[in-house]
């Protein structure tokens, strides 16, 4: 009788086991009986298993034996169920094999726990006195046409009839599920293959995107020091013109009738506003530029002309260093399609930079060359020079060379990166070259011309 507490139960047949041949015979049927109840190839694979090593179970230990395959129903699903049973000695150490804990070489056992693991319902009884019964549920795929009295005849009507060499087509069908299985398992290994590769670049991006986080993190690191740096110059550059220009206010009210005194106060106020004016127009331009908002206006451009005009602007400046200021260019002009006001920015910027790092007395030149569709501005000093380690970041924002430590010279660190922005906006490039302290400096500013001079500068 069965232990599961199912609605009815409707036998489909019974063989018996006593010899080889019949293990064979009840695997091949427990095969058949499960592709007529609709189960999918691998579940035809699982029974047929499971059946075949409880028979096996019956020949080794217990001699004569049966299994019987049955319908059933619980809640208005169908089962298959499997008896296997025979009156032998029993399994003494049931227990031991249902906990997984029992080691044998002859693999008894496996069987047992093979088909409570593969089936959905299992139950074993087994005792020296009774023998070993084991039943086995396997749940109907859904859909299976009701499995009525004339059902099961019909599905008993059509089962194949077992060959005559039974070992022989047993180890066939053994062979074709096998290779079904291998094919499903390369087919699986090969979409593991693919799944690895694609982690494999996934992780080659994330690794690259790390390296990208850990360069921004060391650029915003950077960042904020040059910030809180260019703060601390900010307020040192406005405080001293703002103290002067405050003293000389001071001074013009505790003597205002003195004329004298009144012009060199108001010289004084002019000088420092001056200075502060042109801080806060570099804050300006490096703002504007920063949002894309400056305005290029192009048009054909002598950048020799541009070049004395810058020349003229900070000569004041060099001379109050007592600084020697050469200029070489070409006999004729030397067309670029650029802006007059942002290109004599650009050139002034260079000068004033190379005047400020260089000690009072040197040497600065301004030389333009021209070659085969370009041309290039190169300020030459023989001033502080410039660090190896600042060399690349020399253009970014409120980066400064060494400043002398009575901060003689000012400035705010916007002028290179000023200058790059305006070059690279006029579609031209500017780099520097130095080698090392005290060795002087290059800037060159390189850009297409329209109309080349007419002869190089001597």
């Amino acid at each position: 009788m069965s232990p599961f507490p199912f609605a009815a139960t409707q036998a489909v047949l019974t063989l018996a086991v006593q010899s080889e041949f019949d293990v064979i015979a009840s695997r091949q049927r427990a095969r058949q009986i499960a592709s007529l109840c609709g189960f999918t190839a691998l579940d035809q694979a699982r029974i047929a298993t499971v059946v075949s090593e409880l028979a096996r179970n019956i020949f080794n230990y217990a001699v004569i034996g049966t299994v019987t395959f049955s319908v059933t129903q619980d809640n208005g699903r169908q089962h298959l169920m499997m008896a296997v049973e025979d009156r032998g000695p029993g399994i003494g150490n049931i227990d031991e094999i249902l906990g997984g804990r029992y080691r044998s070489t002859t693999g008894m056992g496996l069987g047992i726990l093979a088909a409570r693991r593969l089936m959905d319902r299992f139950d074993i009884r087994t005792g020296e006195d009774i023998g070993t019964a084991i039943f086995m549920c396997k749940t109907m795929p859904a859909g299976t046409a009701r499995m009525t009295s004339a059902a099961i005849d019909k599905l008993l009507s059509q089962l194949d009839v077992l060959p005559s060499n039974v070992a022989l087509s047993e180890a066939n069908q053994q062979n074709r599920e096998l290779t079904e299985a291998l094919n499903a398992l390369q087919a699986r290994q090969d979409e593991l293959l693919i799944v690895t590769a694609r982690l494999e670049e996934t992780n080659r991006r994330i690794e690259a995107l790390n390296v990208q986080l850990d360069q921004k993190a060391d650029a915003l690191l950077r960042a904020d020091r040059s910030k809180d740096e260019f703060l601390a110059i900010l307020s040192h550059e406005l405080r001293g013109p703002l103290s002067a220009a405050s003293m000389a206010a001071q001074l013009l009210q505790a003597g205002p009738d003195e004329p004298d005194k009144t012009a060199k106060m108001s010289q004084v106020i002019s000088r420092q506003v001056g200075h502060m004016s042109r801080l806060v127009e570099d804050l300006l331009d490096v703002s504007r530029v920063s949002r894309g908002l400056v305005v290029i206006d192009k048009a054909p451009l002598d950048i020799a002309e541009v070049i004395s005009g810058a020349v003229e602007q900070v000569a004041t400046a060099a001379a109050g260093k007592g600084h020697a200021l050469g200029v070489s260019l070409p006999d004729g002009p030397v067309i670029v399609h650029g802006d007059r006001t942002r290109m004599l920015q650009v050139v002034s910027n260079l000068l004033t930079n190379a005047i400020r790092y260089t000690p009072d007395g040197g040497r600065i030149h301004v030389t333009l060359e021209v070659n085969v569709g370009a041309m290039a501005i190169r300020v030459v000093d023989n001033g502080i020079g410039v660090h190896a380690d600042l060399m690349p970041n020399l253009f970014d924002l409120y980066v400064q060379a060494e400043r002398t430590s009575d901060r003689q010279g000012g400035g705010l660190g916007l002028g290179l990166a000023l200058v790059k922005n305006l070059v690279e906006a006029h579609d031209g490039t500017v780099t520097a070259e130095s080698e090392g302290r005290n060795r002087g400096s290059t800037f060159t500013v390189r850009m297409p011309v329209i109309e080349p001079a007419c002869s190089q500068p001597a």
